[in-house]
């Protein structure tokens, strides 16, 4: 994968807009991902159920990535039991929860990917910074997706259905970010 440093540093990552950033020529070529930002995104911000951000290339207000985050809590039971003995004795432990991360296809393999996961990150450590968090949560589209999280850091939680859930502590992500700075 090629990185484009020049072309990311003139990027902006910046909240959804739906007067100004058109959401109908996006396609990363995952219709339930594709359709989210079309359909459902812009409402369900609106609406304080997520918050999405998007990747432009001004002054074009088109979309060529963007990734949606919201609160979220995690089963203290679905933890193994070795994490759960450092936890407190609370029935749930709290996490924001990233429920999607897409990259238009036409400027996938240029590093958009990571510049979006690594801004996740450095958000999530500041949301975690004001209420507190003790995770960030996803669910992987896929095996190939679910590896690509697990070389950043996240691991697999034992849960069932389609989906791989995916957690990393607020611990590692912070960890993360200061040995990049």
């Amino acid at each position: 994968m090629s990185h484009d440093g020049a072309w990311l540093s003139r990027l902006n990552i910046e909240p959804l807009d739906r007067g100004k950033h058109d959401r109908a020529a996006f396609s990363c070529g995952v219709d339930r991902i594709d359709n989210f930002l079309k359909s459902t995104a812009a409402k369900q911000a609106d609406e304080d159920f997520t918050k999405v951000y998007v990747a432009v290339e001004p002054p074009s207000n088109n979309i060529l990535g963007y990734y949606s985050l919201s609160a979220h809590v995690i089963d203290i039971q679905s933890l193994p039991e070795n994490d759960r003995k450092r936890m407190p004795r609370y029935p749930t432990i709290p996490a924001i929860y990233l429920s999607m991360i897409a990259v238009d296809a036409s400027m996938q393999k240029r590093g958009l990917g990571q510049f979006l996961m690594a801004d996740v990150l450095k958000k999530c450590v500041s949301v975690a910074d004001l209420i507190g968090s003790h995770f960030i949560v996803l669910d992987a589209i896929n095996e190939d997706a679910a590896r690509m999280y697990r070389r950043i850091g996240f691991h697999n939680l034992p849960t069932p259905g389609p989906e791989t859930r995916m957690l990393m502590s607020m611990a590692k992500v912070r960890k993360a970010i200061t040995a990049t700075l």
